[in-house]
């Protein structure tokens, strides 16, 4: 069912104009047509409650957006400072070098293997110094913190979309704000793979027609 034609297959830069563009306008419906506008909860200018929900979720995925690259930042600035906590476990008689990335995956390495002992130990304790290294970065830039941040943030967007699809539209701005939610979900998705083309073209159609009413 994948529609071929290349007009439906948007480049990255104007599929998020497209998204930006459609975001302004639901802001609009919803009760200011700012793009900076705060939002007021549960108010909508045409009493639809549908929009109201879809106002919630926009700012929970924007949070989500701002958290996922705050942690990513952090994560980042830890790898490069001490390297990601673990340790190359080399066995000379197999020619293999295993790497293991906690206490557990070391025992599981060496099970069956008394004779390396002192080589099991080793491996425990660079293992334990590269992990006190990153806790106590860690600590200091925030990072756990800002990954917990950001599972929260997941969980409370999952919550809201779902609100969202359960409640029936009202008006042609409620569906538009239905697919712009779908379309951002997705806007790491294929340009080119059935039904993101067809999605994104519904919304342009929709945007076209409140411009010409």
């Amino acid at each position: 069912m994948a529609d071929s034609d290349n007009s439906r297959t948007l480049p990255v830069v104007t599929r998020r104009r497209l998204l930006s563009a459609s975001a302004t306008w639901l802001k609009g419906k919803v009760g200011g047509g700012d793009a900076g506008l705060q939002f007021d909860y549960g108010r909508s200018d045409r009493g639809d409650p549908t929009l109201a929900l879809w106002q919630e979720w926009w700012l929970a995925h924007e949070q989500v957006e701002k958290l996922c690259r705050r942690q990513q930042r952090l994560e980042t600035a830890l790898i490069a400072a001490v390297g990601f906590p673990h340790v190359d476990i080399v066995f000379p008689d197999q020619d293999r070098v295993v790497a293991a990335f906690s206490l557990e995956d070391i025992d599981r390495r060496f099970a069956g293997l008394p004779e390396d002992a002192e080589a099991k130990r080793s491996a425990r304790a660079v293992l334990v110094e590269r992990q006190a290294a990153w806790d106590a970065l860690d600590e200091r830039l925030g990072y756990s913190r800002a990954k917990q941040a950001e599972e929260e943030a997941f969980a409370l967007r999952t919550e809201r979309l779902n609100e969202l699809f359960a409640k029936q539209a009202h008006s042609v701005a409620s569906v538009a704000a239905k697919l712009h939610a779908v379309l951002a979900m997705g806007e790491d998705s294929p340009a080119d793979e059935f039904p993101w083309p067809q999605i994104r073209a519904a919304m342009a159609d929709l945007l076209n027609l409140s411009s010409g009413s």
